[in-house]
Order: structure tokens, then C-alpha cells, then sequence
């Protein structure tokens, strides 16, 4: 098993914490403590042992090929104010909302503070043009915390960070390929804001 050397500032303090209880890397339990603070000093932790380890196990693949389907425009209902929005989204990016939204809700269900805002992509809510509408994700470990707040549409991201809080080591993308965590702490870094003193040379 390979490790890297890592530069850190408080990162170095929680390289000595006990582990918590729910915390087995092992398990595939989601963390779910009612302490929010607490509960993101165990993902710093967690984090930081991703980088620091490669992950030595083997990866699967999943089918090689896909017949190309040419993207279709369609109607999208927003879910806040009812609007009917005619063919503006295609419907990749109708199937990547309902699938994301459904990561997300896994997410809450597992007991996180996550919002997904996707007002962008109604020009009533948003007032603007709909042409580049990004899905806005925020998360927070605190009441008294600001939200995290990261813009993506990519479905990976989100299962990146599903696999993450729910202690696994890797996750499967929506071609059913797997990756590694360790290879992707950015993607978990964007999406939880977590890990900002690392400093990685």
C-alpha cells in the first residue's frame, strides 16, 4: 500500500483523533451523527487518509461502447413555479436533473444539510436566459454555518461525493466504470468545501 507525503495545517490534528463510532471505511453505513461540526472533523479525517493512500484494489469496467442516441429537445416543467419551458433542455439534460436530484435526496436521506437549487434552468425563477443553467449544490455541517456552495451538472460529481460520505473507497459513474476516491479528492473537496488546508505538493 503506497502513501504520499502531504504538507497540512489543521489537517495535522485530526491525523490524531480516535475514531468515532460509524466510522469503518469498510461498512458502506453512511456517517450520521446529530453534532454537524463533529460529523465534518470525521470527513476532514477521512479525507485526509484518502489522499495520503492509494487505493490497491481492483477497479471494474463497464460496457465499452454505447450506440450514439442524438440528443432530442423537450418540455421541462419547474418543479417551483409550475412553468412549462418548451423545448429548451434536451433530454440528456432532463435525464442528468432527475438523476442528480435523486443522488442528492440520498444524500439528505442520510442525514446532511444539502440544498440542489435548480432555478437556472426556468427563466421565470431565474429571470435570465437558460441557455448555460448549472444546478447549484450547497451543503453545510453546521445550523450556524454558510452553505458550501458548488455549481455542477456532471452526475459523477455527485456520486464522487455520494460513495465519499457513505465510507466507500470507490464509486461507479453513470457507465458503470469504477473509480477510485483516492484519485478524485478534488471532486470531494468542490463539493463539500472540506480539505482546504490540505496543502498537496
Amino acid at each position: 500500500m503506497k502513501t504520499k507525503n502531504v504538507k497540512i495545517g489543521i489537517a495535522a490534528a485530526l491525523s490524531g483523533l480516535t475514531a468515532m463510532p460509524g466510522c469503518n471505511s469498510q461498512s458502506g453505513e453512511p456517517i450520521v451523527v446529530n453534532n454537524m461540526n463533529a460529523d465534518s472533523i470525521k470527513l476532514e479525517k477521512r479525507l485526509l487518509e484518502l489522499y495520503q493512500t492509494e487505493y490497491n484494489g481492483e477497479l471494474t469496467w463497464g460496457a465499452m461502447c454505447y450506440a450514439p442516441i442524438e440528443p432530442a429537445y423537450m418540455d421541462y416543467v419547474c418543479s417551483y413555479c409550475g412553468e412549462t419551458i418548451k423545448e429548451k433542455l434536451n433530454n440528456w439534460m432532463v435525464f442528468n436533473i432527475n438523476q442528480i436530484e435523486e443522488i442528492v435526496s440520498r444524500i439528505k436521506n442520510s442525514g446532511y444539510d444539502v440544498v440542489l437549487d435548480k432555478t437556472e434552468f426556468c427563466p421565470h425563477c431565474s429571470k435570465s436566459d437558460i441557455e448555460n443553467s448549472e444546478l447549484i449544490f450547497k451543503m453545510r455541517f453546521s445550523s450556524k454555518a454558510d452553505y458550501h456552495v458548488a455549481r455542477s451538472n456532471i452526475i459523477n460529481e455527485y456520486l464522487c461525493l455520494l460513495a465519499f460520505l457513505t465510507n466507500r473507497d470507490t464509486y461507479s459513474d453513470a457507465w458503470d466504470d469504477e473509480h477510485a476516491l483516492h484519485d478524485n479528492i478534488a471532486i470531494i473537496q468542490k463539493m463539500t468545501g472540506l480539505g482546504d488546508d490540505l496543502k498537496i505538493e
